[in-house]
């Protein structure tokens, strides 16, 4: 795919964006439940960092998409369904990007105590490889250039 050198220089940035939110994630998957459950801090830290990483997923497709395509879904989830369509995304990656942005979704609209700290806390715990097999993807659709 021939990107033009500032959407790659955007893409780079939004990654390395991505791995350092990760390295957070990682680092908090040690808590137990019943420690994350009772420190507000830590399920705000965890919250904050996954909605930015995915958010930086999303305009990663964007970006990937405009390129392709030149117009981009209105729903997040949609945006991860056309990489699929165009073979930027496998099929496996489709569906568990277009998951996460429905949890992303989530996070970015729910408030409080209205959040499943117990759902974020799973997402933490079973989830993080979203980040990894994504960006592997779109690597390889870099190096194709």
């Amino acid at each position: 795919m021939a990107l033009d050198d500032e959407t790659e220089s955007r893409i780079v940035e939004k990654v390395e964006y991505i791995e350092e939110a990760v390295t957070v994630l990682s680092r908090k998957q040690s808590l137990s439940l019943s420690a994350y459950l009772a420190d507000r801090e830590q399920q705000a830290i965890v919250e904050r960092e996954f909605q930015t990483a995915l958010e930086a997923c999303i305009d990663i497709a964007e970006l990937l998409l405009k390129s392709v395509s030149g117009s981009v879904p209105e729903a997040n989830a949609e945006t991860f369904a056309k990489l699929g369509q165009v073979d930027i995304l496998s099929q496996e990656t489709t569906a568990a990007m277009q998951e996460a942005a429905r949890f992303r979704n989530v996070l970015a609209h729910t408030y409080g105590h209205d959040i499943d700290t117990e759902r974020v806390y799973r997402h933490l715990q079973s989830d993080l490889h979203w980040f990894p097999t994504f960006l592997t993807e779109v690597r390889a659709t870099l190096t194709d250039n």
